[in-house]
């Protein structure tokens, strides 16, 4: 058995319906008699955008604006309330406007800016919600009852940017002789804000085939990191060329890039490679070229001492030489009975002669001709 209302029930469902044949009939009296039929109120709203993507991006500002629209398609003066529904916690949803007077058909843009912080990762995402009401008709305020409104929904969503960092431990110049390798060890950070599969390569590697260089191990390694992840240590393996002439300084230029971003920043390292010359290659001037002027001076000073110190000794020895064949032989007679003689004293000797013992002018002519047969 269907249990009847309670009075007080249907008398507020009485007072409702004599509400809204008033509010109708005093706008119909209000429009002019010439009117088509009247379109009842009513409210439509719309955006441009229902899925906004934010760059959080550490170099831009993390900031987006889409343009709404709302439109009173009645045939009566409207006045529109807009109300937001949103559960963001690190962005905020600004409306420029949230309220609007509009005549029949008129139709209004606002803007809406969801602002937020960098480096906020890309897993996350906030719903929104705008509804618009009528409030007043005309100049009659708009019964709840009678609740006219429209929405519009959508989803802000944090857009995927890439930043890498290559990192050698050892960025020091590798000296290599012919057909010698070394292995480059590296590491490669995923800074950006989603899981990315960062790439490394030698960029440089034609320039590098045609001098001779080869690379046993490839030229490029790729791995997929987390985000804020570190890979795990790679590394690529360089050859010299099997024939090296001459000593000579080339570089290695290994760079890191995103698969996320093909726009992010690259990360490069450049290390210095020295290739030497083999011994047979340089001749005897393969090591000649390395001793460096201040030597050179200095060897040439000490040859030219021992040069000078052997003239000398050859020719004050043709000088003895000459002296000794110019001198009489003299054999002394001795007188065995006769007693030598004392000397009377040290002073009686002179020290002058000892000149004569030596050298005497003779001599020193002997000396110049000796310098001069040189």
């Amino acid at each position: 058995m269907k249990e009847n209302p309670h009075p007080s029930t249907v008398a507020a469902m009485q007072h409702a319906r004599s509400l809204v044949l008033v509010t109708i009939a005093l706008l119909l009296a209000s429009m002019p008699v010439s009117a088509q039929t009247p379109t009842a109120p009513g409210v439509e709203i719309e955006c441009d955008e229902k899925q906004p993507e934010l760059d959080v991006h550490p170099l831009n500002t993390p900031s987006i604006e889409i343009t709404c629209t709302v439109k009173n398609p009645s045939s009566f003066q409207e006045s529109i309330s807009v109300e937001k529904e949103w559960g963001g916690i690190e962005v905020d949803m600004i409306l420029e406007e949230d309220t609007f007077d509009l005549g029949p058909d008129e139709e209004e843009d606002f803007t809406v800016t969801f602002t937020g912080q960098k480096r906020m990762s890309s897993s996350i995402s906030y719903e929104f919600t705008l509804i618009a009401s009528v409030t007043n008709v005309g100049v009659l305020e708009w019964p709840e009852a009678l609740a006219s409104n429209a929405s519009v929904n959508g989803d802000l969503n944090i857009g995927t940017y890439g930043m890498v960092d290559l990192d050698v431990s050892d960025k020091s110049t590798r000296t290599m002789g012919e057909s010698e390798q070394v292995k480059v060890s590296f590491q490669f950070q995923n800074n950006g804000n989603d899981d990315d599969r960062i790439s490394v390569n030698i960029v440089n590697v034609d320039e590098l085939e045609e001098l001779g260089f080869t690379f046993p191990d490839g030229t490029f390694v790729a791995e997929s990191v987390s985000e804020d992840g570190v890979s795990t240590v790679r590394e690529l393996t360089v050859r010299a060329p099997s024939k090296v002439g001459e000593d000579s300084r080339h570089q290695l230029i290994f760079q890191a890039t995103s698969e996320n971003d093909p726009d992010a920043a690259v990360s490069e390292v450049t290390i210095s490679v020295q290739l030497e010359a083999s011994a047979s290659a340089g001749g005897l001037g393969g090591g000649l070229e390395e001793v460096n002027k201040d030597t050179l001076v200095l060897y040439g000073s000490i040859a030219g001492a021992a040069i000078f110190g052997l003239v000398l000794i050859v020719a004050m020895a043709r000088a003895l030489r000459r002296r000794a064949n110019s001198q009489p032989m003299y054999v002394p007679t001795v007188d065995l009975e006769d007693e030598p003689d004392e000397p009377d004293e040290v002073d009686d000797l002179d020290l002058s002669d000892l000149d004569d013992l030596f050298l005497d002018d003779d001599d020193d002519d002997d000396l110049d001709a000796a310098f001069a047969d040189l």
